[in-house]
């Protein structure tokens, strides 16, 4: 690439902390974005399953939550009770839908979404650049299932009866816009149990080396359309349980899940479900469908701190896999308002009715950092590394020659130039070729000549196929004869990345955070749940 198209490359674009921990069922990490104009504030999660943007509505503080005081607050609205789309000038009503994202999870209807198009904004940490998504699909929610709102990390377009055109996702129109390198991110769902408390990290356009372990594999997408995250739990073990060391996949076998930060709890079968309850004195609450843990056990098992092993792989068969640990504390979650008057302890685990339902949600994702690169159809997972003092932002180009101008490509086009590029290696091979044809026969006739041996020189190649993030492996789920399959090893087609003139950066101290009407500097406030 010249240094010209180099030059044209953006950065990754790092979404800013709320520095808040929010939420109904557990203390998560949320991010500030804003929405309308002028642009109303919230702090959201990530959602790796969706491509559109959640936000609370007022309706969602009526009924039973009519008398909460700090309803809105509570689901992550800065000011207000929710997001008030006549307030907002850019505001363009689409109409009243399902939300599609879980519906596998929550069923076909009784959540639907207020949709419209409107203005989403962003601000970078901690360089403080500011950008505006016009035409953006937004949902305004008040079902209860969607208590914070969340920001779509999928590229699906929005389909709308009243819209001829896809509506493009948040991911593809900063791409398309060249306000990131690549249709990827990297995620971090932070843990406030750690120490330091982790924050969190959301990287559009690359990932942040400096917060996960590195993994030995990579994992293909899933689906068609929509695509997904899936993966296999080869087995799971638990240590220093209430009842000991226990496996917990009945006769070791692999079960298949999806990775979707959109939900809080791990969704499982039945029986896998029962064993972690006989592990971890469980008590499974019916009105809520939620594993309850009582005051004595509560204290046992801070007291014993278990783990929990999952060795996650490719497929049922695979027999390669990589470990996620998780500690008790990251299971150690409190549920309040809507789901139980007074604050609760419970453990996120939910039973899966089938196969589509077994997801591994945030509380999972607590300790495992997750990259997507959707224009390569890959993901991979590493173990979390809990801080925010340094970043070492890695960016990942799009596969595309294209990257270099945002979609917008001039000149020779990008078959032509991999024709030239080709011919010119095979010019230089045939010259190299040549040259030492030569060389080897005038050696050659000197050895013959003076007895004497020469080692030939051997040719060295200056350029090292780069590796892809954290991997030279990539595995595929299977999912049919229309599958689509990644090559393996060093066929494998290579990441790019840039070079390492990104430096480490130390986090500010100070914590900006997006008003009502912009921007406002202010010291860090952390809120948390009782």
């Amino acid at each position: 690439m010249s240094v010209e198209a180099r030059s044209a490359v953006p950065a990754p674009f790092s979404i800013t902390p709320s520095w808040y921990w929010s939420g109904d069922d557990g203390a998560w990490a949320t991010f500030s974005i804003a929405v309308g104009t002028p642009p109303q504030s919230f702090h959201i999660l990530p959602s790796t399953t969706g491509a559109e943007t959640w936000v609370p509505i007022p309706e969602g503080c009526e009924g039973i939550l009519t008398n909460i005081p700090d309803c809105g607050i509570l689901r992550g609205v800065e000011e207000g009770r929710g997001f008030e789309t006549n307030a907002s000038s850019t505001w363009n009503l689409l109409g009243i839908y399902e939300l599609e994202t879980e519906q596998n999870l929550w069923g076909p209807t009784g959540n639907p979404g207020q949709y419209g198009l409107d203005t989403v904004s962003l601000k970078s940490y901690p360089s403080g650049e500011h950008l505006e998504l016009s035409s953006q699909t937004v949902a305004g929610v008040a079902t209860a299932n969607v208590w914070l709102g969340s920001v779509g990390l999928g590229i699906a377009d929005g389909s709308f009866a009243n819209v001829k055109q896809g509506i493009p996702s948040l991911l593809e129109t900063m791409k398309s816009q060249n306000y990131t390198p690549s249709r990827s991110f990297g995620y971090a769902a932070g843990a406030s149990y750690s120490a330091p408390q982790d924050y969190g990290s959301l990287i559009l356009g690359g990932y942040d080396q400096a917060r996960f372990v590195p993994s030995h594999l990579n994992f293909s997408l899933g689906g068609t359309e929509s695509k997904t995250l899936p993966l296999s739990i080869a087995s799971i073990i638990a240590e220093n349980t209430i009842q000991g060391t226990l496996a917990l996949l009945p006769g070791g076998d692999a079960i298949t899940t999806i990775i979707d930060s959109t939900v809080a709890q791990m969704w499982l079968p039945q029986n896998v479900c029962d064993l972690f309850a006989q592990a971890f004195g469980l008590t499974y609450d019916t009105s809520t469908g939620m594993y309850l843990v009582n005051s004595t056990i509560h204290r046992q098992l801070v007291e014993s701190n278990p783990t929990v092993t999952f060795a996650i792989g490719s497929t049922a068969q695979s027999s390669s896999t990589s470990n996620i640990e998780l500690p008790y504390t990251a299971f150690d979650l409190q549920a309040g308002i809507p789901l139980f008057n007074t604050s609760t302890n419970y453990f996120p685990l939910r039973v899966a009715a089938n196969e589509s339902q077994q997801v591994l949600g945030r509380a999972f994702l607590q300790e495992a950092y997750i990259f997507v690169d959707w224009d390569r159809e890959y993901f991979t997972i590493g173990q979390a590394i809990h801080q925010n003092s340094t970043t070492n932002i890695v960016p990942v180009l799009s596969p595309s020659s294209d990257s270099a101008t945002g979609g917008k490509s001039s000149g020779i086009g990008t078959g032509a130039i991999a024709g030239i590029a080709i011919g010119a290696c095979a010019v230089i091979a045939a010259l190299v070729g040549l040259a030492a044809f030569l060389v080897m026969r005038s050696r050659k006739r000197q050895r013959a000549a003076k007895a004497k041996g020469e080692m030939p020189m051997e040719l060295h190649s200056d350029h090292i196929k780069p590796p892809e993030i954290m991997s030279a492996q990539v595995y595929e789920l299977q999912e049919g004869e229309n599958s689509k399959h990644e090559l393996h090893g060093t066929h494998a087609k290579p990441l790019l990345e840039l070079q390492a003139d990104t430096p480490e950066q130390e986090l500010d101290g100070d914590g900006e955070r997006f008003g009502r009407y912009g921007w406002d500097k202010k010291p860090n406030t952390y809120y948390e749940l009782p």
